[in-house]
């Protein structure tokens, strides 16, 4: 039995990764991703950078994720309020 993550991944103190969501339409704004942090009382010392990637009609949302904080994090992405599994 494999138990039920509530995050996609998770990111060791000191670490950097980027992140590609998945596809994004930039003329309907769909779909609609976020994301978020765990644990909250080190959210200001993980740094995001949100930008899309590839040519209208063929785009990705990617973020930039970088952790300086002491703590492992959680990284949690959602897309249209539906967890992300890791890639």
């Amino acid at each position: 039995m494999s138990e039920e993550k509530d995050y996609t991944f998770c990111l060791s103190p000191g670490n950097k990764t980027r992140y590609p969501a998945g596809p994004f339409d930039i003329e309907t704004r769909k779909p609609h991703y976020e994301i978020d942090i765990s644990p909250k009382h080190v959210r200001n010392q993980v740094e995001i950078k949100q930008f899309f990637m590839g040519t209208p009609g063929n785009c990705l949302w990617v973020w930039d994720i970088k952790n300086a904080s002491d703590y492992l994090v959680f990284i949690i992405i959602k897309k249209d309020g539906e967890l992300v599994e890791s890639l």
